[in-house]
């Protein structure tokens, strides 16, 4: 895992959950941000992966 990736994912934590324990809307919309971003540059990666795995493991039976 990179180490964008990995950041990316502790500051999306940490602005989640510090925005829902202090009730704070400016630091919970900018985790939901941060999570959108997470999902846009992350999600394509992934589910390539998962795909190339999926015809992998059909091509070895």
């Amino acid at each position: 895992m990179s180490v964008y990736a990995l950041s990316v994912i502790v500051v999306t934590a940490l602005l989640l959950i510090i925005g829902k324990w202090r009730k704070n809307k400016v630091v919970f919309r900018w985790g939901v941000a941060s999570l959108i971003l997470m999902v846009i540059t992350m999600g394509p990666a992934f589910i390539s992966g998962f795909i190339d795995g999926f015809a992998e493991g059909v091509s070895a039976r």
